[in-house]
């Protein structure tokens, strides 16, 4: 309900209200105020509309945006945290919490366990209330989305949310920059190196919204997708342009529309790929350098950032060094006493996790992001089978795909306390519940039809599916 580690707080684009236009800054005011008037009266109905409200204040954020100090004053993602909690304890939603939110429940809490035991335990604790309100958040989540307009919302505020912006830089850019460098931050992911992971994850789930749309909504996500497609390879990040190598591929193996999925692929490419510029390809050419060329500052620093994790880790096993606690720690166990700087970062959400909470908090991890993926696939698989809509299959191959990015992409950057991982991950849980009662629904509805008898008793869900 804070701002997450590795985000900053700063504004969007690339000038300060001191460069801007006064109209441009009562306008962007204006709209911020508006927006916020209408989702709180929305959210005032429905803890499900008051976790769209949180969900857009989080991503998007508004303080940020509107250049006026009084929405950083307000604290608006901490009210509207609030009042969601509030809302979901009122409505029962809380005793809905099914076994799918165990894992999460789990890490936490070994979080927790490791942040008390850890060397600074009063530093790891304050930070630790801001991952303590991430899970809470997502834990919500699963329980608040019960159907698959639910799910549908929550994909369509994250989307317009966060890619709001980075559509507009994306195509500004494009046309005005092209093959330029973006470094711009953005205020909910971080720096370039974030925000590229966050758009790449970001960008399936805005091509499933796509492919389950229709008319002006349809094109809208589609340009959309271009806009945050260049929003992350502009970052010049060469994580990120892994991890885009691996979304294209993710997305075309599994899209039952081959040749829609090829003719976007083959949009996006003449667009994109001709203004980058040689310095572009220069970078990317280091990834696969061999190991007896001189490394570049960057790539060799990482080796050694992990090399330290490793060290913290083995240090102590099973709690870690505690949460947030690597930068802190970094002197501590650098045995080059500087030579790759002071308070590093681990710079790899894998390293980071396995730093933090140790190799028990690891395999949690892990275990979190399998069962993720595997929801996706069973999903994924009762679509083909018709057992369930095709806008589910879609969803599930959206959320798998922005896993698999994170997967690739955060191998290279400190992503695991962002939001939009762990509330995909939620999300994720909450497709499978929401895929297992339209399953239940649907057999019901065929067996009532192939008897032609009296109606039987509701099945409870449950998942018949490989």
């Amino acid at each position: 309900m804070g701002t997450p580690r590795g985000c900053v707080t700063r504004r969007h684009g690339t000038s300060g209200p001191g460069n801007a236009r006064g109209g441009v800054i009562v306008f962007r005011t204006i709209f911020v105020a508006l927006v916020l008037t209408v989702a709180w009266g929305f959210a005032l109905q429905s803890p499900l509309y008051a976790a769209a409200l949180y969900l857009w204040i989080a991503y998007f954020r508004p303080e940020s945006w509107a250049w006026n100090d009084l929405f950083l004053q307000l604290n608006l993602s901490y009210i509207a945290g609030a009042y969601l909690v509030f809302r979901a304890i009122g409505s029962g939603a809380v005793s809905r919490i099914s076994a799918r939110s165990a894992l999460l429940i789990v890490f936490l809490a070994h979080s927790l366990l490791s942040t008390s035991l850890g060397p600074d335990s009063a530093y790891s604790f304050s930070e630790w209330q801001e991952f303590a309100k991430t899970i809470i958040v997502s834990v919500l989540l699963t329980s608040l989305v019960q159907t698959a307009a639910d799910l549908r919302l929550m994909m369509i505020v994250i989307a317009l949310s966060l890619g709001f912006e980075a559509t507009k830089q994306g195509w500004a850019n494009l046309i005005l920059h092209p093959g330029a460098r973006n470094d711009n931050s953005i205020p909910f992911l971080g720096d370039n190196n974030l925000v590229a992971v966050g758009m790449l994850m970001l960008l399936p789930m805005i091509g499933a919204l796509a492919e389950t749309s229709t008319g002006w909504m349809k094109r809208l996500f589609q340009f959309m997708s271009i806009g945050v497609l260049y929003r992350a390879v502009s970052t010049y990040s060469r994580g990120g342009f892994l991890a885009a190598g691996v979304v294209g591929a993710v997305w075309f193996v599994r899209s039952p529309h081959k040749l829609k999925t090829i003719a976007a692929v083959v949009v996006a490419t003449a667009l994109v790929l001709p203004v980058l510029p040689q310095e572009f390809w220069d970078r990317m050419s280091t990834i696969n350098a061999p190991a007896s060329e001189e490394r570049d500052n960057s790539a060799a620093g990482r080796l050694h950032f992990w090399k330290i994790a490793v060290a913290m880790a083995d240090d102590r096993p099973f709690t870690g060094v505690g949460n947030d606690a690597y930068a802190r720690l970094y002197d501590q166990y650098d045995w080059t006493q500087g030579a790759f700087g002071r308070d590093r970062a681990v710079h790899s959400a894998w390293f980071g996790v396995l730093a933090e909470f140790g190799y028990t908090g690891l395999l949690l991890f892990i275990a979190i992001i399998a069962t993720s993926l595997r929801s996706c696939r069973r999903v994924r698989l009762a679509a083909r089978r018709g057992e369930v809509s095709g806008s589910l299959g879609s969803y599930a191959i959206g959320f798998e795909t922005a896993l698999v990015a994170f997967i690739v992409g955060g191998s290279f950057v400190s992503f695991h306390y962002c939001e939009m991982l762990w509330h995909f991950f939620a999300l994720s849980a909450a497709l499978e519940r929401v895929a297992e009662v339209e399953a239940a629904a649907n057999r019901l509805q065929a067996e009532h039809q192939s008897q032609n008898g009296a109606p039987a008793a509701e099945p409870e869900p449950e998942l018949v599916w490989a």
